[in-house]
């Protein structure tokens, strides 16, 4: 008897939408990020195999030729990740999340096979690498933005963090591939190359596989399209509650009530948008938006001014340029330096971002990568190194070597994560998409532009490729400092605090805390919802 009443005082208990479940679709969705992170980790040390060399008939290191090809390998991959980026958004619009997955990782695993099995043909491999950038450029953009539309608003950030962490991991066990199948591998076979290329293949199928047979579709897009029915009974199922449950039908009210005021804007609205097919690019421009649009952009292209992604496609070629030598040791300071920066991305997003800020986290990795480029930079130039030769260890070498280690750390500590948090967590819920797709590709841009020109920087400016990125991190610290606002402690909601609204002077977005407010106070007719302001007054109603 008393397990009985036991029994049903729990099955009375509020039950938290705080659940396994959502993390498990988050860890799911997040075989997006092992296709960009394991790429990304995986053909700096490919570049470098003996077996590759030698199969690809590749040019001698250090010439211009070798510098084109290697640079066409690794950037090809960025020209098509732009595209995936951009064409992403029409596959969300009209074939939702779980079908911009599907074709991303499709897409992906084309070029994965390619890469695998194109035997030392070089024009398949530049092709597999475009192929598995259009897959990638999709992937980056769908899986935060379907987190955020499945996460509880309590845990949105951890759990977009953890798109960035997996990403970390990934890249990990690139470096480490590597190493493992020089070690282990005889040189002599095509298999020490292609065994790295062929994991690429298992999270691709496997996103492809999840989205088809478990990941739900997102609730907030079937709102959209008119399948209510269906919204709400993914939403029950992701939350671990009965779709009728008090808390499924409040963020079902939210959600719809979200919906009503975007597609019937007040009249004061309503001329602004009239723009056509390109109402919500004018958007983009009004002031309130304006300026989220820039900041995310300049972010975006700040993080790769870093030096980040010349230092991680051509991570062994900065080792011999600082002293290291020989396959072996080079893959493993290579794999070193990116257990550095997994290491730190995670105690960053899991235990500072929201304890110290994003501004104090973006000035201190400023600050600590920009000091560890300078010293690097004044070593190469000092010891005149030469990359077509071998480099003799010394006092100030070994000091560089730290250096390099204490840049990924301090990198890693926020232009690595912080800035996918803060882009994701800015912009009003009727313009995200768009804006994701254009911060996206703008990401994708400057990853091409700095990996196409990092081989002819490191072997033309020497230790000026390293005082090029310094300077960069120079101005883009200060930039932080002058221009990019704290967003610690908002809610989505309170956005428009810190920027301005393009939309009126209360907005409205995803989550109803003033619409709950409201109904509480007897102020919502049918759907017309009349926000209540911070005093408690009735406020204009905008569509956002």
């Amino acid at each position: 008897m008393v397990a009985t009443t036991l029994s049903r005082i729990s099955s009375l208990r509020p039950r938290s939408p705080h659940n396994p479940r959502v993390y498990y679709l988050t860890f799911l969705s997040c075989l997006g990020s092992w296709m960009f992170g394991y790429n990304n980790g995986v053909i700096a040390g490919v570049l470098v195999l003996p077996s590759f060399y030698r199969d690809f008939n590749l040019p001698t290191v250090g010439t211009k030729e070798y510098n084109n090809v290697t640079g066409n390998i690794v950037s090809l991959l960025q020209i098509g990740g732009l595209v995936g980026s951009l064409g992403t958004f029409g596959v969300m619009k009209y074939w939702g999340r779980r079908g911009a997955m599907i074709a991303s990782g499709a897409v992906y695993l084309v070029g994965a096979v390619m890469q695998t099995f194109c035997h030392g043909g070089l024009p398949l491999m530049f092709a597999g690498r475009f192929f598995s950038g259009i897959g990638t450029g999709g992937a980056t953009v769908v899986v935060p933005l379907y987190i955020a539309e499945l996460a509880p608003p309590s845990i949105r950030g951890s759990l977009v963090g953890i798109y960035e962490i997996n990403n970390q991991l990934s890249s990990l066990m690139g470096y480490w591939c590597n190493y493992i199948v020089n070690e282990y591998i005889p040189s002599i076979s095509s298999r020490q190359w292609q065994i790295p290329l062929a994991v690429q293949i298992v999270p691709s199928a496997l996103l492809i596989l999840a989205a088809i047979f478990i990941l739900p579709e997102s609730p907030r897009l079937l709102v959209k399209k008119g399948n209510k029915l269906q919204a709400r009974k993914n939403l029950a199922w992701v939350r671990k509650l009965d779709p009728d449950h008090e808390l499924v039908n409040r963020e079902m009210r939210e959600i719809e009530d979200a919906i009503r005021m975007q597609n019937t804007p007040p009249p004061r609205v309503v001329h602004r948008h009239s723009g056509g097919k390109l109402g919500l690019f004018k958007e983009l421009c009004w002031k309130g938006n304006r300026e989220r649009v820039l900041i995310a952009l300049g972010l975006m292209f700040g993080q790769n001014l870093t030096g980040i992604q010349g230092v991680n496609f051509y991570t062994p070629t900065v080792f011999k340029s600082i002293g290291f030598d020989g396959t072996k040791v080079v893959l493993l300071a290579s794999g070193m330096f990116a257990a550095v920066k997994t290491i730190a991305t995670i105690l960053s997003l899991s235990f500072f971002i929201d304890r110290l800020g994003r501004r104090k986290l973006l000035l201190t990795s400023s600050v600590g990568t920009s000091l560890a480029l300078w010293y690097i930079g004044a070593f190469v130039t000092a010891k005149h190194i030469d990359l077509s030769k071998p480099q003799e260890k010394s006092v100030a070498g070994w000091i560089a070597i730290v250096c390099v280690y204490i840049y990924a750390a301090f990198f890693s500590f926020a232009w690595n994560g912080v800035v996918w948090v803060y882009c994701a967590e800015i912009f009003p819920i009727r313009i995200k998409e768009l804006a994701a797709c254009i911060c996206t590709a703008t990401q994708w841009l400057s990853q091409f532009a700095i990996a196409r020109a990092s081989p002819t920087m490191l072997t033309e400016w020497k230790g000026g490729f390293f005082f090029f990125f310094a300077s960069c991190l120079v101005v883009m610290g200060s930039l932080v400092f002058w221009l990019v606002p704290e967003t610690k402690g908002k809610t989505l909601e309170r956005m428009d605090d810190v920027f301005g609204s393009a939309y009126g002077d209360v907005v409205e977005v995803e989550l109803g805390n003033y619409r709950r407010e409201g109904r509480e106070k007897g102020i919502f007719e049918r759907g017309k919802a009349k926000p209540v302001d911070e005093e408690g007054g009735v406020a204009e109603v905008v569509e956002n």
